[in-house]
């Protein structure tokens, strides 16, 4: 929070400030009311309301408990902005947006910096979206996201039975937030990826890809190719079974007509 935090006695303090208490309340109310505006308009959207033809999942909320999600929260958010500019056109009603999704101590976070405006400290974040965005990820965000990324990197594999995709999302979120160089990407997705993927890479004639671009396409190949060869093999045991099957049906059928006969 901003240098100018009141403090406990500051806070304490109800009776003095209950214009101010009655000041916070209304802006709440005022917040609160915003937020029903853009809930109705988007129940009953005019017809350019979102020009994009989009629409976008309301954000989950954000209690601050879980400083991971933070960053999810916020992508969620700018979806929400995206799909429907035409009611989020200042940063400040992007803002009072976002608030109404912040619970637990996060909103509490909130209601100080209100009571701070109230009081005469004017706080920047409370109008400016990128700024907003700086005291959410200062305040209740990872302590310290490159290293976290980096970790979940160098931790990061392809887990069995999963198809690439999933691996590939996983991975180029971490590798955003971080400055490697192409060939440390290259090696490190290699180390990620399982047997049936590796082994392909690593007998090439032509040796493994060192740069990443080159490593990521022929992965996908080969992870398309192996899940195109199993649903072969699914395909072809079941036909054999149900040829197995077909053949046991036609011989109770023949042994039975045997035994009529030969009564």
């Amino acid at each position: 929070m901003a240098a100018n935090t009141p403090t406990s006695s500051t806070c304490s303090q109800s009776k003095p400030h209950q214009s101010d208490n009655t000041n916070t309340n209304e802006q709440l109310a005022k917040v609160l009311s915003q937020l029903a505006n853009t809930l109705n308009a988007n129940q009953t959207p005019g017809p350019n309301t979102n020009s994009r033809g989009t629409k976008a999942h309301i954000p989950d909320t954000f209690s601050s408990t879980e400083p991971d999600k933070l960053n999810n929260f916020l992508f969620q958010c700018r979806l929400y902005f995206y799909a429907n500019p035409a009611q989020f056109d200042t940063d400040i009603v992007k803002i009072n947006f976002a608030m109404t999704y912040l619970t637990g101590v996060a909103q509490d976070w909130f209601e100080v910096g209100l009571n701070q405006e109230n009081q005469g400290i004017l706080q920047d974040w409370l109008s400016d979206w990128n700024l907003f965005v700086d005291e959410l990820c200062r305040h209740f965000g990872l302590l310290d996201p490159v290293g976290e990324a980096a970790n979940m990197l160098d931790n990061l594999r392809m887990k069995p039975g999963n198809k690439i995709s999933t691996y590939n999302v996983d991975f180029m979120c971490y590798a955003s937030q971080l400055g490697w160089g192409n060939s440390v990407l290259c090696h490190r997705y290699y180390q990620g990826l399982p047997n049936q993927i590796q082994d392909p890479i690593s007998i090439r004639e032509q040796g493994k890809p060192t740069l990443f671009q080159d490593m990521y396409a022929l992965a996908m190949t080969i992870d398309h190719r192996y899940w195109e060869q199993d649903c072969e093999r699914h395909c072809a045991r079941q036909a054999e079974k149900e040829a197995l099957e077909s053949h046991s049906r036609k011989q109770g059928k023949a042994s039975t007509s045997g035994s009529v006969t030969a009564s």
